[in-house]
């Protein structure tokens, strides 16, 4: 709540902030809603000729990678099978930027400006608009459509007994290495089982160079999943909470995960520091195919990125590997699925709800098998085509026999996060600035987990009152 209040207090701010974002991200930007837009349904009960709506689609993706997934041809497909309904879409940011993109989204809301449908990145990020009152329950659209939404798509999570999200995409985890690199250093593909202790002896024999031609072995984002990378084969669903949803940082997997990426990065000087990943901006993405790193753990969306070679100029064939695993005690292959349980909704301020319900079902089924290159949550989607459109038609590019192997290894295991806890984003950030802290050398590994497991209590404790 303290946070809606914030936005509201920018609302106007936000009106004339929202001309200058559209004129600068690199779409076109929608133009007013007609005077003729009504409510469909208002105008079908009524008798009278329905009303031409418009709905705004703005996007936390670029226009290059909006073209690449053929929404623009499904849009107008939609509106020729959909003649009552307008859809003008628009990126929100110049970049593919999910965070930019949440910002700029909840000030359009705090503003009133319109804005149909809304994505979320992450668990609690849903949670939080759905605690707010900003994001609609899908159950009775799909009712009144005679659908029901689990058995059409893959990864949706029920909150308060709701659905409020369908999945652009689920992806699993893995690492994608240079091969070029990797055949450099003597080294095979890494085994399907292996761990992180595995990973750091590889980073070690990838890092070359020194100072402004150093090559370091591997990179990890600044996400917070990232402080600790064990916890995605170490807790099933979601590492920050006991099943009472109690903080769980004193789980032994945070002290060893922190320990762990401090060591890559001050001890082995494998892994890019997180200092100079800060205050220098570097995105993964641009770190991995402009050849700085050998390494990148992340989620499968990144295999698409492979093919964009106008965007991310390289010429090396990427390799992967399984997600490693924290201990030898728990099963190889396994991550979390990325995408589960959130995605697009509905604005519940949206004036033209039943049309939006229409195009966002359309959008996340047919919409996507346009293009065949997202990992759809459709159930319905064709596996072949898919692959064949997320690779693209370059095979050079890629290990294929290491990428199937990985996919398609018929006993990985999904990590699904199925549940948010109380104060989550708040928590999340409270151990990012201590992490930070530990990461930079500016607190012990001690301190580090003490400040945020009283932050995380005192988070906690506040939710109750």
């Amino acid at each position: 709540m303290k946070r809606m209040a914030k936005l509201l207090s920018t609302a106007l701010a936000a009106s004339f902030l929202m001309t200058a974002v559209l004129s600068g991200c690199g779409g076109t930007e929608p133009s007013s809603e007609s005077s003729n837009a009504g409510n469909t349904s208002t105008a079908a009960s009524s008798g009278a000729p329905a009303k031409e709506v418009t709905l705004k689609f703005y996007t936390p993706t670029d226009e290059a990678t909006n073209n690449q997934r053929k929404w623009p041809e499904f849009i107008t497909e939609f509106q020729k099978k959909n003649p009552g309904i307008k859809v003008e879409m628009a990126p929100l940011v110049a970049n593919v930027n999910n965070e930019e993109y949440k910002k700029k989204a909840d000030l359009m809301i705090a503003a009133g400006e319109q804005i149909d449908f809304l994505r979320s990145s992450a668990l609690y990020e849903l949670t939080e608009w759905v605690d707010n009152g900003v994001v609609e329950p899908l159950d009775d659209y799909a009712g009144k459509a005679g659908v029901n939404l689990m058995d059409e798509y893959k990864g949706l999570a029920i909150y308060k007994d709701k659905i409020y999200a369908i999945p652009e995409e689920i992806t699993p985890w893995l690492v994608f290495i240079n091969k070029d690199m990797l055949d450099a250093a003597g080294l095979p593909v890494p085994p399907r089982d292996w761990t992180w202790d595995d990973y750091r002896e590889y980073a070690k024999k990838l890092s070359t160079g020194e100072g402004a031609n150093k090559v370091y072995g591997s990179f990890m984002n600044d996400w917070s999943n990232f402080f600790t990378v064990g916890t995605q084969s170490e807790i099933m669903d979601n590492p920050l909470f006991t099943e009472d949803n109690k903080p769980n940082f004193d789980h032994p997997t945070y002290r060893g995960g922190l320990q762990f990426r401090y060591d890559l990065e001050n001890v082995d000087k494998s892994q890019v520091p997180y200092a100079d990943m800060s205050s220098q901006k570097l995105k993964y993405r641009t770190q991995f195919f402009g050849g700085k790193v050998a390494m990148v753990p992340m989620g499968s969306w990144m295999v698409t990125d492979i093919q964009l070679k106008d965007k991310y100029p390289h010429t090396f064939k990427t390799t992967f590997a399984t997600y490693p695993r924290w201990s030898k005690n728990t099963k190889p292959n396994t991550s979390q699925l990325d995408g589960a349980g959130m995605g697009w909704s509905i604005n519940a301020k949206s004036a033209h709800k039943e049309a939006a319900y229409k195009f966002l079902t359309a959008m996340t089924s047919e919409g996507l098998e346009l293009a065949h290159n997202t990992w759809t949550a459709w159930k319905k989607t064709n596996a072949d085509e898919m692959i064949r459109g997320i690779v693209g038609s370059d095979e050079s590019l890629y290990d294929l026999e290491a990428f199937k192997s990985v996919i398609f290894d018929p006993e990985r295991v999904d990590n699904i996060i199925t549940r948010s806890g109380p104060g989550e984003s708040e928590i999340i950030d409270a151990f990012t600035e201590e992490a930070e802290k530990y990461f930079v050398g500016g607190q012990s590994l001690d301190s580090t987990l003490k400040n945020t497991i009283n932050k995380a209590n005192a988070i906690v404790e506040k939710t109750k009152k």
